[in-house]
């Protein structure tokens, strides 16, 4: 039961000296709480990336590969550590992947028993919008953007889009029998902005989310909003370390991309 939970962590990293850095918290914090776990750190082309090499230089169980591929943002990163992850055969060594942007940090561990295994959990955001009243969020949009409306309609769920969220910051977690069906879900997507191809990631992934958990769409300890008398912390004003909050990740809102950083 103990290699059942293994888990291996893909983290959509992009470093700027403009804004702090959460990485070897993350990391330290990954390898304090699942010692067996597999850190892959997939790097968007960073400038200066050699001040976070050096920090992880006699870490174990950690890589760093670069991101040369056209497609960047989290979902350029989350496939190029796929391909990594089943050209190295390494996809049936872990039993859940963690993918997540470097600044949705875990902060307490979950227990992958009882949160995922128990709950039979095969995709899963880290946490999602939905309004409150039950109506659906952004419906116009999800039904009209380019993105959103080509994977809909390649997994069947155009009709479906009332009973997901928004699979928030574009952070999951996904069964490894369900790698290589994302995979091939998205592959030949490339995201081309931020507002349109960047914010449309968050929606289409819920869908996907919805379709690989067979239909049911969850997140990670229900937490099902963003906003702060549901996380419990504002995600603007966060300290992320020092904070006292019992959330398993926690985010800090940087907004990289809006200040030029890809």
């Amino acid at each position: 039961m103990e290699n059942s939970k293994k888990l291996c962590f893909i983290i959509a990293h992009k470093y700027s000296i403009k804004f702090k850095s959460y990485i070897k918290y993350y990391v330290d914090n990954i390898q304090k709480f699942y010692k067996d776990s597999f850190i892959l750190i997939v790097d968007n082309n960073s400038n200066n990336i050699e001040n976070i090499l050096n920090i992880f230089n006699n870490y174990n169980n950690l890589k760093i590969i670069i991101n040369n591929s056209n497609a960047k943002f989290e979902l350029g990163a989350y496939n190029e550590g796929i391909r990594y992850i089943l050209t190295n055969n390494l996809l049936n060594k872990y039993e859940y992947f963690v993918f997540s942007q470097d600044n949705y940090v875990l902060k307490n561990k979950f227990d992958v028993k009882k949160e995922l295994i128990d709950k039979n959990i095969l995709a899963c955001s880290f946490s999602k919008i939905e309004k409150k009243d039950g109506t659906p969020f952004e419906y116009n949009y999800l039904r009209t953007n380019p993105y959103c409306v080509y994977i809909f309609n390649k997994i069947n769920c155009l009709d479906k889009i009332t009973e997901f969220g928004i699979a928030w910051c574009s952070s999951f977690i996904l069964h490894k029998s369900k790698i290589n069906d994302y995979y091939n879900i998205v592959k030949d997507i490339v995201v081309k902005g931020n507002h349109e191809g960047r914010c449309a990631g968050e929606r289409f992934l819920s869908g996907i989310c919805y379709y690989l958990n067979n239909n049911k769409y969850v997140s990670l300890g229900n937490e099902n909003s963003v906003n702060p008398e549901i996380l419990g912390y504002d995600v603007w004003t966060v300290d992320i370390v020092n904070d006292n909050l019992s959330n398993y990740f926690v985010k800090k809102v940087q907004q990289k991309v809006d200040h030029g950083v890809i």
